[in-house]
């Protein structure tokens, strides 16, 4: 009697184990398709949309009309990233490595632009910008507000890339006659390369995609590719040649992500510890 039940038991066992993975594999794959249905949808639209024109049209629109936006939102991104950057690289060195009071609250309310909306966070800018600085309407006005809501990004990853650093390394340096500046640039800054990486993929999703904070505080006669979908869709509907840009956006995005998961992993995008 004993062995049948203990048989009898086993087997309830792994049933129950092979219905939990069958559900966890279901909501996997329903989760999955709720998220990429609508990627695909579009691309198809702008293969097969109405209107007459066929794939290959709508994508030369893409790189004739509106290549110069492409350009822009390319333009805008890199010299965001390169303030980014180099504000970013002191102020997490000096979070990490340096003990002052007020450490975690200075680094929650630097973290304060992931956790405001982006209309916010445009009038803010308009109102800084207008009265403070004189920057309303002008590309570096552009620069500082996609900056200004991008450096959380950038700073996280570096905080993580140093805290996983231990500090034996300067140390070492330093005894073998290093000065500081040499540390840093010759061994920090290359062995925190993919925190470094990892906030510059993160900054350059935001900036590349991001409309509405553009929206507020882009000059006349500076159009980036999201505000210019923003604008077509308003005027003149979803159209395939608007589909078409959409998704070489989507694209351009997607590749920089696989480049990084590639390459370095998603070590430095956890977050778990910082401070």
């Amino acid at each position: 009697m004993a062995p049948a039940f203990e048989r009898e038991r086993r087997s309830v066992r792994i049933t129950r184990r092979c219905l939990g993975g069958l559900a966890s594999h279901a909501d996997i794959w329903f989760c999955l398709f709720v998220c990429v249905v609508p990627f695909l949808a579009l691309r198809v639209y702008s293969f097969t949309g109405p209107g007459g024109t066929s794939a290959i049209e709508n994508f030369q629109y893409v790189v004739g009309s509106v290549g110069e936006n492409l350009f822009w939102s390319i333009r805008i991104a890199f010299l965001s990233l390169a303030i980014d950057l180099a504000i970013a690289l002191p102020a997490a060195y000096a979070i990490v490595r340096y003990p002052f009071p007020g450490k975690r609250f200075l680094y929650s309310a630097l973290a304060l632009p992931l956790y405001v909306p982006g209309a916010v966070i445009g009038i803010s800018l308009v109102l800084t910008f207008n009265f403070t600085y004189h920057l309303t309407t002008s590309v570096w006005g552009l620069v500082l507000a996609m900056t200004v809501g991008t450096f959380p990004l950038m700073l996280t990853p570096l905080i993580v890339a140093l805290k996983d650093l231990p500090p034996v390394f300067e140390e070492a340096a330093e005894c073998l006659g290093a000065s500081r500046w040499q540390t840093f640039w010759r061994i920090v800054f290359p062995l925190i390369g993919p925190g470094v990486s990892a906030g510059l993929m993160l900054s350059f999703i935001i900036v590349f995609n991001e409309y509405l904070v553009t929206l507020f505080v882009h000059p006349p006669e500076v159009t980036t590719a999201p505000l210019r979908i923003f604008n077509l869709v308003r005027t003149a509907g979803l159209l395939p040649t608007t589909a078409a840009l959409a998704v070489t956006m989507q694209l351009i995005s997607f590749a920089a992500v696989l480049l990084f998961f590639r390459v370095f992993g998603t070590r430095y995008l956890k977050g778990t510890y910082l401070i």
